[in-house]
C-alpha cells in the first residue's frame, strides 16, 4: 500500500511579492514534483483541495503546476474505491523521465491528508504549521489566508523547539507572563499575552515590510503549538534529519557520497535513515541519549535543564 502526504510549504513562484500558500505532494515519503525535471511546482493550497475534492472518475485533475510557461501541469485520474483511493492514468510533461503506473492509497490514511487540507484552505486566520526537516533545518511556516512564509532554523544556531516548548507549557498552565519570541535572521515571530487569556500572535517580515497579527484563545493556541510538536515526531526524516544532523557526521559527502551511489533516487533523509537503520551508522552513547531526550521533550513537554 503507498502512503501519500501533503506538506504546507511557501512559493513565490506565482508572480507575487509575497509567497503563496502551497502543499508539496510527498508519496511513500518522496516529493512528487521531483520526478518532473524540477519545472513542475507544487500548486496553492486551495486549488489542490478543490482538485481533489471534485467529482472523480469524469476527468483528470491537476496534482502539479507548471514551473516554466513552456511546460504542463501534471495530471492524475483519482478513483475512490471502497477502502482505498487509486491514483492512476498520469498524464505528464514530454518525454518525463518518470512514468507512473498507478499509486494505491488506504482510504482512511489518504482522507486524514485531504482534511489538512481542507483546514489549510479555509482559514484566513494567522497561524503557524511545520514545513518539514532537511539536512539539519527545520521548516516552520507562517500563513496568512492564501499568503505564506517560510522560517529556516538551524538546530546549532538557533533550534525554535525548546523555548516553544517552554512557552505552550505556560501557557496550558494559565501563566499571565508567558510570551516567546523565534526569529529567522530579521523576520519574526511573537506571542505575548494579550487580555483575558488571550495572546497576541504577531508575525513581521521585515524584508517585505509586513506586519501580520491575530488575537488567539489560551487553548487555541495551545492546540497550534502541539501540532507543530505531533508533526515533527511523525515525520519519517525526524530524527536523523533533525536534531542530530550535524552532531553525527551526517554532512560528511564521504558518508553520504557511498549510499548515494548505490540508491540514487533516495533524499538525503532516507539515506541517513537506512544508514542507522542498517547500522552503517552508529550514534555514540551522548548521542543517543540526546536524542531520546529531544523525543521526551515533544512527547512530554519538558525542556531539559540548559537547553534554553
Amino acid at each position: 500500500m503507498d502512503t501519500i502526504e501533503f506538506r504546507l510549504s511557501a512559493s513565490n513562484k506565482f508572480g507575487r511579492e509575497i509567497s503563496t500558500a502551497v502543499a508539496d505532494i510527498f508519496i511513500n515519503g518522496h516529493p512528487l514534483w521531483e520526478n518532473f525535471f524540477n519545472v513542475h511546482a507544487s500548486i496553492p493550497v486551495a486549488e489542490l483541495h478543490e482538485n481533489l475534492s471534485a467529482k472523480y472518475k469524469v476527468d483528470s485533475v491537476a496534482i502539479l503546476g507548471c514551473g516554466v510557461p513552456e511546460s504542463f501541469p501534471v495530471f492524475v485520474t483519482v478513483e475512490i474505491c471502497a477502502d482505498t483511493v487509486v491514483w492512476k492514468n498520469f498524464v505528464t510533461p514530454q518525454n518525463s523521465p518518470k512514468i507512473f503506473d498507478e499509486f494505491v492509497f488506504d482510504g482512511e490514511q489518504y482522507f486524514r491528508e485531504v482534511d489538512k487540507l481542507k483546514r489549510w484552505s479555509e482559514t484566513d486566520s494567522l497561524t503557524v504549521e511545520y514545513g518539514g526537516v532537511a539536512g539539519g533545518y527545520i521548516t516552520l511556516l507562517v500563513k496568512k489566508g492564501a499568503q505564506a512564509e517560510n522560517f529556516y532554523f538551524d538546530e546549532i544556531l538557533d533550534d525554535p523547539l525548546p523555548a516553544l516548548v517552554k512557552f505552550f507549557n505556560a501557557v496550558r498552565a494559565g501563566d499571565d507572563f508567558a510570551e516567546t519570541e523565534i526569529k529567522d535572521y530579521d523576520d519574526k515571530v511573537d506571542f505575548k499575552l494579550w487580555t483575558n487569556g488571550q495572546f497576541r500572535f504577531v508575525v513581521e517580515l521585515v524584508r517585505e515590510k509586513i506586519i501580520f497579527y491575530e488575537i488567539y484563545r489560551r487553548e487555541e493556541l495551545a492546540a497550534m503549538l502541539k501540532r507543530i510538536f505531533d508533526s515533527l515526531l511523525n515525520d519519517r526524516y525526524f530524527p536523523y534529519s533533525y536534531p542530530i544532523f550535524f552532531d553525527a557526521g551526517c554532512e560528511s559527502e564521504e558518508f553520504t557520497d557511498a549510499i548515494e551511489a548505490e540508491h540514487p533516487d533516495w533524499s538525503l533523509g532516507d539515506v541517513l535513515n537506512y544508514a542507522v537503520a542498517s547500522g552503517r551508522l552508529k550514534l555514540s552513547p551522548p548521542l543517543e541519549n540526546y536524542l531520546s531526550t529531544y523525543k521526551k521533550m515533544l512527547t512530554d513537554y519538558v525542556v531539559p535543564e540548559g537547553w534554553l
